[in-house]
């Protein structure tokens, strides 16, 4: 009897080849060179080794599958080997010009426009074939995102067409923050090394793609539709919704939509395009041969595809679909794995780098979902009731259960991974709002074909239209605001992720296992229900108690890169959390895109004390937009009442809305927390400051190891008042005064401090010169190591062992 670990070597082994083309990828990025040939000769002595031993009557089918194992680790390397030398060939290019050193240099760029967008009010190239002049050189680089810093003619951008334009490449920012938005990671994935800001157009040749050009059209004329007879909110989800654009979408939709655990909804997925193409399908087949209707279904969906965008998700699809058609045609089965397999072989060998994209891996995993795991589930729930009529019923509602429970489960860690906290009622709102999506799917797109034809024949189909969105809307809100809806896991690591999938991979195979056992050696159907029940209850147990509950960071410290501004977080003892400040005059929504993903990626559930050094803009914005959220802080920490400052009366209002207690801190006070502490040196009844900086909270922070002073943007003066009134005494850390400003930091204090650390937090340009030269000379002198967040972002105190250490973010 055949090994049930072997079938998918049987059945499938263009699988198993796929899975080996994904190690090669895989095994290129993250191994070194000479690490890969021992891993290639490991891969290879393993297919030799299949073509050895395997005795059986299926020997031809294992040397299939050796064959094409060792093929796909093979290719999967050599692809992702020359998309690794390409990609380096233009950074090393790029490099060399100066072009990325931060000095614009003016060039010529070429391309073929393959596809255009509208964001934020402005058209977007992407430019295919192109061809970068920097003075006398000529390059040839991977595809471009074009951007115009005047808006051009309508005339001069048609798809299909070669634009030759005048500007200047910007770099992709990386990251600078835990948990922060990744420009570069983003658009390398789409094989995209730079950004092109183009000033001036030279010169268009060519012929435009007439198809192309008229789906765009089509494209921009819907959403002035959906603008015209929808309200606000329910034309941009309907317009993410069919046709892929989240230019009308308001940010909150979106946040509440991914807080209740269903952003899916507002994804041109294989939901979408099965649901669209098979009621197409249908349509034409009861009027014509499979033929034509398979070939008209397939044909509408690519014309589909292409006007939303070709999203990876949309492809991926509709390569399925076309598979799905193809199998119909030719009256063979459809099996949903090969044709995932072949859909990954095909994007992966055009874009090897669409491995590390987030919306191909949520994809995968949630076909996989569908297909591996939902059966699984399903065999683990009870099977109804004696009666009929409630058993079919029944039968309908596991089975909806069990696919929506195995989709959240296998996209559980992508979630953790990406977003650092995961909806708790996303299978029940799931089970009710899916069977809605394909009604307002078809009702969507029937009421958008007569909007065309006119508005008095399409308002019965708005009005229904805008009730399934109304109604779908308001469950998700309702969703997102039970208590508890969103559990905050921090972001997983790799080693966890894999932790995971293998303890459900085992999960899956007992419950198989079980089945097949109780069937083939006649176990006794009062045994293995038990088996499958008790692996789903202890699984599930593990799940909860290991995955939910987020790691304990060894971080104590971090000063996160806000650009012009301060941002500080602290944890005092065990489990006591601060955070100093929090603001910024050159990064907009500081708070929502820099602090917050910092406090969640970290699993950092709750701010017990945040600090207010003072009431300037660059260090409060960030916490006023925290506070309209609902991300818990316990009590808020300011200097002193300024009723006539703007921000303050800001903070009051915020806080006293959401419950939160206000304290006020004076020389003297201290929160304690174990043997560590926190407490206050000014501001202090007995000095007078004579601006706004100088009444700034100047915290002392003590531990068991280490030691450290927080001036706010207190100057010289506040400097020397400490001097003579309190007796300071060495620290282990200064988080410089003001951002580096050369009337702060002053000579005496630092010698009197003698910090081994200097921290600066400031923005990358600022228009203050900070830090000034004055001040790093002094730090300087005093020995200090200085780290400044506009070099290396994020700057990391952690602590494992009572060893302490320092590490810049990049």
């Amino acid at each position: 009897m055949v090994r049930s670990g072997s079938i998918i070597i049987i059945k499938r082994p263009l699988c198993y080849g796929t899975v080996l083309f994904l190690c090669g990828i895989v095994v290129c990025l993250s191994v070194p060179a000479a690490a890969r040939i021992c891993m290639g000769l490991f891969i290879a002595g393993c297919q030799g080794y299949l073509l050895a031993s395997w005795k059986t009557k299926r020997q031809s089918a294992y040397r299939l599958a050796a064959v094409l194992g060792m093929l796909g680790f093979l290719l999967g390397m050599t692809r992702m080997l020359y998309a690794q030398q390409q990609s380096l060939a233009v950074q090393n290019m790029l490099q060399e010009q100066e072009v990325l050193s931060g000095q614009e240099q003016q060039t010529v760029i070429q391309g073929k426009i393959t596809k255009k967008e509208r964001k934020n009010n402005q058209t977007r190239l992407y430019l295919n074939h192109v061809f970068l002049r920097i003075g006398e050189n000529t390059y040839k680089t991977n595809p471009v995102l074009v951007q115009f810093k005047e808006e051009p003619s309508f005339q001069s951008c048609r798809i299909g067409t070669t634009i030759v334009l005048e500007g200047n490449i910007r770099q992709l920012n990386h990251a600078s923050n835990d948990g922060n938005y990744d420009e570069y990671q983003y658009y390398h994935s789409q094989n995209i090394d730079y950004h092109f800001i183009a000033e001036k157009i030279c010169g268009v040749s060519g012929r435009e793609n007439i198809v192309k050009e008229n789906l765009f059209l089509l494209k921009e004329k819907l959403k002035e539709d959906y603008i015209k007879y929808l309200s606000e909110r329910n034309a941009g989800i309907l317009g993410t919704m069919l046709l892929g654009d989240k230019e009308l979408l308001e940010r909150d939709v979106t946040t509440t939509f991914q807080q209740a655990g269903a952003s899916h909804i507002l994804v041109i997925s294989g939901m979408h395009i099965s649901c669209i193409g098979l009621f197409l399908y249908e349509m034409l087949r009861k009027r014509g041969s499979f033929l034509l209707a398979g070939l008209i279904a397939v044909g509408t969906l690519f014309l589909y595809v292409e006007m939303t965008g070709v999203g990876t998700s949309a492809l991926r699809a509709w390569i399925m679909f076309a598979l799905l058609m193809a199998a119909k045609i030719l009256g063979r089965s459809y099996d949903s794995r090969t044709a995932l397999v072949i859909a990954l072989l095909l994007l992966l060998w055009d874009n090897p780098w669409l491995i590390g994209y987030a919306g191909l891996q949520f994809s995968v995993a949630a076909i996989l979902g569908v297909v591996l795991v939902a059966e699984c589930i399903e065999a683990v729930l009870p099977a109804g009731g004696s009666r009929k009529n409630i058993q079919k019923y029944w039968q309908k509602v596991r089975k909806s259960f069990a696919i929506s429970m195995a989709v959240q489960l296998m996209t559980f860690p992508l979630v953790a991974y990406y977003y650092y906290e995961i909806p708790i009622y996303a299978v029940l709102l799931n089970l009710l709002i899916i069977p809605l999506l394909s009604v307002v799917l078809i009702n969507g797109i029937a009421a958008t074909v007569l909007m065309g034809v006119g508005i008095w024949i399409a308002k019965p189909a708005i009005v229904l239209l805008e009730g399934l969105l109304n109604v779908i809307y308001i469950g998700v809100r309702w969703s997102s605001q039970l208590p508890g809806a969103m559990k905050i896991v921090g972001q997983w690591s790799v080693q966890k992720i894999a932790a995971y999938y293998l303890l459900f991979a085992c999960f899956c195979l007992i419950i198989k296992r079980s089945k097949s056992f109780g069937k083939d050696e006649h176990i006794t159907t009062d045994i293995h229900p038990c088996i499958r029940k008790w692996a789903g209850v202890l699984t599930g147990i593990v799940l909860l108690l290991v995955f939910l509950h987020p790691a304990r960071s060894s971080l104590f410290l971090a000063m996160l890169d806000v650009g012009q501004g301060d941002g500080i977080y602290l944890r005092l003892g065990k489990d006591t959390t601060l955070f100093v400040d929090g603001g910024s005059t050159d990064v907009s929504k500081v708070g929502q895109y820099r602090i917050l993903p910092f406090l969640k990626s970290n699993g950092i559930t709750k701010i017990d004390y945040w600090f207010v050094s003072h009431y300037d803009e660059d260090h409060v914005n960030g916490l006023l937009e925290i506070l309209e959220t609902e991300y818990p802080i316990k009590n808020i920490i300011l200097p002193g009442k300024q009723p006539e400052v703007k921000n303050y009366q800001s903070i009051c209002a915020l806080a006293e809305r959401r419950s939160i207690p206000i304290h006020y801190m004076k020389a003297g006070d201290c929160i304690r927390s174990g043997e560590d502490t926190i407490s206050c040196l000014l501001p202090d009844g007995g000095y007078q400051a004579e601006d706004e900086n100088g009444k700034s909270m100047i915290l002392f922070y003590q531990t068991k190891y280490i030691s450290g002073i927080f001036t706010g943007d207190a100057g010289e003066a506040e400097e020397k008042w400490l001097l003579e009134k309190l007796r300071l005494q060495k620290v282990d850390f200064l988080k410089v005064g003001h951002h580096g400003s050369k009337y702060s930091s002053s000579e005496n204090f630092l010698k009197t401090l003698s910090p081994e650390l200097a921290l600066i937090s400031c923005g990358e340009n600022n228009r203050y010169g900070h830090p000034h030269q004055e001040t790093i000379n002094r730090l300087k002198e005093a020995s200090a190591e200085i780290y400044d967040t506009m070099k290396g972002g994020q700057i990391s105190l952690e602590e494992e062992k009572g060893r302490i250490t320092v590490q810049s973010f990049r």
